[in-house]
């Protein structure tokens, strides 16, 4: 055998090896993925059901420790796009992991925090690993699975994400009840170590584009490299960071009262989204393809899914201290009355999915809308003091409305654009789903305190035990308010279903 023939037999046997694993592996792949996913995700809701223990023992106000969530949640709306692109670019398994790390480090950081400041900027550093693997969970994923297999895949890993957000308050109030709240950051690092060992051996091996060979139907080598001519859009990611902190604070002095200066913060805010948007435009990698964003059905259907997470993101942290303040249940007690909300949603998200393969999105996701308004509604009509047995079936129904919207909508969005921008549709969501849960904290925050302040003609920042009907008119008006928003939603879903059929006709026309 000459020289040739035998280093080309011992490429394709090393390409080969090297293929082995991806197909052997692709479920234990799937596995390493939905590690962190869910423990990112369980993050982003497990502090809620804390927040009163850890109000007490830091001294802190209501309206301070309402920035353990939103700060977190804050720099994964800054950070997501930015980490997806880096992705593309260097590897994204390389992020991923790097992910996985960071959020494990601040994960011990948050639980060795002795002051709400170091509590915060340790959530910092957990937002950014969060984000980190966020952006790329997907990507890894799409590329281990074959297409035929790809839908269900990801699917679970959808699945994961919405059980993570639910299950938060469950988690966080057994170890609450039973441990210090350094608990339910500390229990993330043995879990982060083992994901990061295991990834190591599982998730594939590859440096960078290996997700657009994919999508193009190229066998995703091991050893692919960068696109050479792919660029980061550094005056883009300079642009937008700045432009979602003004507005998230714009939103937050609002709700606190300070009017001229959310004016002001706005402002700015708008200005930097005017010149990103200008910057985009003309940008040949940019971060946001904002051509896409004209597409008025996918829009539409982020902007649904954005009310949605918004009441997701107020509900679950309002309701921990109505059950503790308004109720007296203890943490573990109140996180096992929220097991209402997951147990809902692992019951209509499978009907929901096969409904709507059966007789399209449009009436799941705006009748889960409506039963979603619904149920916050009713649950803003709960007194001090329920007994569990009203709270319990009130919640259920509640996040039934949930269950029955997130598969189809997550269809509607993915379904609405061409398969070359599945990606950057992919990212978009979960960017979008960041800020509603983000802005669902401070808003919420800001509605329940707002109104309380207003009521009692002092400024309110917290549960007054003297006076708990306080309280309950301020709990009351902000699941109205909250209710409204989702209800809106709901009438987006049935804009964006006649603008697309319109679109049809039109295409039909022309043909």
């Amino acid at each position: 055998m000459s020289r040739t023939n035998t280093t080309d037999t011992g490429r394709n046997d090393i390409a080969r090896a090297a293929e082995l694993p991806r197909r052997t592996n692709k479920w234990v792949v799937l596995f390493t993925v939905v590690i962190m996913t869910f423990m990112s995700t369980l993050d982003s809701s497990i502090v809620n059901v804390a927040a009163p223990s850890i109000q007490r023992e830091l001294g802190a106000t209501a309206s301070q420790i309402q920035w353990v969530s939103s700060m977190y949640l804050l720099v994964c709306c800054v950070t997501v796009l930015v980490f997806g692109r880096l992705g593309d670019l260097y590897g994204k398994v390389r992020l991923f992991q790097l992910g996985v790390v960071l959020f494990s480090l601040g994960s011990l950081l948050c639980g060795l925090s002795s002051t709400l400041v170091m509590l915060i900027g340790a959530r910092v550093v957990q937002g950014f690993g969060a984000s980190c693997a966020m952006a790329n969970n997907m990507g890894i994923v799409t590329e281990a699975f074959p297409s035929r297999e790809r839908g269900r895949a990801l699917g679970i890993v959808g699945t994961f994400v919405s059980l993570g957000l639910m299950c938060g308050p469950v988690v966080g109030g057994v170890l609450v009840a039973v441990f210090p709240w350094e608990s339910i950051f500390l229990i993330n690092v043995p879990i982060g170590a083992a994901s990061f060992l295991i990834g190591l051996k599982t998730l594939p091996r590859e440096t960078g584009m290996a997700g657009e060979h994919a999508a193009a139907g190229a066998d995703p080598s091991p050893t692919s490299a960068p696109d050479a001519g792919a660029r980061f859009d550094i005056p883009g990611a300079l642009l937008m960071a700045p432009a979602i902190f003004l507005v998230f604070f714009a939103i937050n002095a609002a709700g606190s009262g300070s009017l001229a200066l959310a004016g002001a913060l706005l402002a700015g805010g708008l200005v930097l989204l005017a010149a990103f948007v200008r910057v985009e435009r003309r940008a040949q990698t940019p971060l946001v393809r904002i051509e896409l964003l004209r597409n008025p059905v996918f829009s539409l259907n982020l902007v649904a899914m954005f009310c949605c997470y918004l009441a997701v993101g107020a509900t679950e942290f309002i309701l921990p201290f109505y059950l503790q303040d308004a109720c007296g249940y203890a943490s573990d007690v109140a996180g096992l009355v929220i097991t209402a909300i997951p147990v809902a949603m692992a019951l209509a998200s499978p009907v929901a999915g096969a409904l709507s393969d059966r007789i399209g999105t449009t009436i799941p996701c705006f009748a889960g809308l409506v039963v979603y308004s619904a149920g916050i509604a009713l649950a803003g009509m709960l007194p001090a003091g329920a007994p569990i047995l009203r709270i319990y079936p009130t919640l259920m129904f509640m996040a039934l409305g949930d269950g029955l919207f997130e598969s189809p909508n997550n269809s509607r969005i993915m379904g609405s654009v061409d398969q070359k921008d599945l990606g950057f549709a992919g990212s978009l969501g979960t960017l979008v789903r960041y800020m509603g849960m983000s802005a669902g904290v401070t808003g919420g925050t800001a509605l329940l305190y707002g109104h309380m302040s207003e009521v009692a003609g002092f400024p309110v920042s917290g549960f007054m035990p003297e006076w708990p009907e306080l309280f309950m008119e301020g709990f009351a008006f902000a699941f109205l308010a909250i209710a409204a928003t989702v209800a809106a939603g709901a009438v987006l879903t049935v804009v964006g279903t006649v603008i697309k059929r319109r679109q049809r006709k039109q295409r039909a026309a022309r043909a």
